[in-house]
């Protein structure tokens, strides 16, 4: 019963949100203590005991438990930011849908029915992106609707190579076909690409710098969190179940490091070279995605904690990221500056945005200590150091290059002199200060996101001062992991 209330339970919630979609304040609110219900749901259910249920098996680990949990917190909070930060009239209804689709996509243990439900959740994402704010005066752009159509390309692409990956490892028997390619190599490739797609890994990344130059902040947080880690969740789950791909593929292995350190290398050069904030927040994002799958495709379990952690480290740095760039990106009162030009004093202006910004980049990006990235870096540094000192020193240089791009950002956008800072004049012969106009007053930070950001660097720096329990439940689930074992 715990499990059909987990997996029915958001798709009602979100439908009864719907219909109540034009009142933002009370789906809101109605979605925070159904986000809440959720937790006591996914806490109640036993760990390590499956069920069979409509001729599938249910079951829930101590991993994917955390990262559900984690998953309707960030989600809380970004519920909570939405309240003063612009969102697309349907955001709350999609993303409690999101939460159904996820929650039944990490307790099914049927490989094909859950490549079928992550494309479903990608269905669902690009209804967020296309979404606008009720009563929106506007129609959506041509790059916008450009941008959710490469998405869906690329998530349906995925899907079906993530499907007939699984069609044929299912009816693969070791040992046949001698003398010819193995075919499980072929396998391995069909479902590297299908979720290198869906982890932007170079080269098809092309789809996560648009989705972040166009999309709603809080969609992107979404899809970048939500989406993409349960996708590598599953990728996880695969390897469990089907530890052939990786016996039989030791050459393959290394082939996949090189494509991580490439996408790594990449990552953290393209986003040096980019002038747009949001395309530098892209990139970084990236050569995150590279780490983490590093350390995946390393297939040690130094490399395997690492990812994982890792991983966390990017659900909470990308949802800071993303709600600290919607409260820097806020109007507050001034007119824009002549030929477009950026602002560059964001963090006189927004003080809050900017250290979620700046701490989010620097926990994702560059693994500053005491942040949560620094725990997960320096676990992925010792796995490239255990393969040779070689590879360690080519991502060593991808952090450095993402570090000098975070920087760059930094100088351009943040620390520039503080605008419309000039002394008053004099006032003239017969002139009062009734005469002169009103001085424009400057909208503040709203205090409930500024408050969800502060929470959420609190969190990445509590968790990178004392990671010791998180790093002890990931590593007693990594020693437990099949494929772990015979490697």
């Amino acid at each position: 019963m715990l499990y059909l209330l987990t997996i029915l339970f958001p798709v009602s919630l979100a439908a009864m949100c719907y219909v109540l979609r034009q009142r933002s304040a009370l789906i809101i609110l109605l979605a925070l203590c159904g986000l809440l219900a959720q937790v006591v749901l996914v806490t109640g259910i036993p760990l390590e005991s499956p069920v069979r249920l409509l001729g599938v098996t249910l079951d829930l680990n101590p991993l994917t438990q955390l990262f559900l949990i984690i998953f309707l917190i960030v989600l809380a909070l970004a519920f909570i930011a939405a309240w003063n930060l612009p969102h697309g009239e349907n955001y709350v209804p999609v993303a409690l849908l999101l939460v159904s689709l996820v929650s039944t996509i990490l307790l099914l243990q049927d490989p094909f029915i859950v490549s079928l439900l992550l494309v479903s959740a990608s269905l669902a994402a690009v209804l967020a992106l296309v979404d606008l704010p009720t009563g929106a005066g506007r129609l959506l752009t041509t790059r916008v609707l450009a941008t959710a159509l490469k998405y869906l390309t690329m998530m349906i692409l995925a899907g079906v190579l993530t499907y007939l990956s699984y069609v044929l490892v299912d009816v693969y028997r070791p040992g046949e076909a001698p003398g010819r390619i193995p075919l499980a190599r072929f396998i391995l490739a069909l479902l590297t690409v299908g979720f290198a797609l869906r982890l932007a890994l170079i080269p098809f990344h092309t789809w996560l710098p648009d989705m972040v130059e166009d999309a709603a902040p809080l969609v992107s947080a979404l899809v970048l969190t939500v989406i993409n880690t349960t996708s590598l969740l599953v990728l996880v789950l695969t390897f469990q179940r089907f530890p052939i791909l990786l016996v039989e593929n030791e050459t393959g292995l290394v082939f996949l490091r090189i494509g991580a350190i490439l996408t790594v290398l990449f990552g953290g050069l393209l986003a040096l070279t980019q002038t747009d904030m949001r395309r530098t927040l892209g990139y970084l994002l990236i050569y995150g995605s590279g780490m983490v799958f590093y350390g995946l495709v390393s297939a040690s379990p130094l490399g395997l904690t690492g990812a994982l952690f890792e991983a966390l480290n990017q659900v909470l740095a990308i949802t800071l990221i993303f709600i600290s760039l919607a409260l820097v990106e806020r109007p507050d009162g001034r007119p824009p500056l002549p030929d477009g030009q950026p602002r560059r004093d964001l963090l006189r202006r927004w003080p809050v945005g900017s250290l979620g910004l700046i701490g989010g980049g620097l926990g994702a990006a560059g693994g500053a200590s005491p942040l949560i990235g620094f725990a997960s870096k320096l676990l992925l540094y010792q796995t490239a150091a255990n393969q040779g000192w070689f590879e360690l020193l080519l991502l060593l240089l991808a952090t450095l290059l993402a570090g000098l791009g975070l920087l760059r950002l930094l100088r351009d956008r943040f620390l520039g002199a503080g605008e419309g800072e000039s002394t008053a004049e004099p006032l003239l012969l017969g002139e009062t200060e009734a005469d002169r106009p009103t001085a424009r007053r400057l909208e503040q930070e709203p205090r409930s996101t500024a408050l969800v950001a502060l929470l959420l660097f609190i969190a990445c720096l509590g968790i990178g001062i004392y990671p010791q329990p998180i790093l002890n439940l990931i590593g007693e689930v990594i020693r437990g992991l099949t494929f772990v074992r015979i490697l």
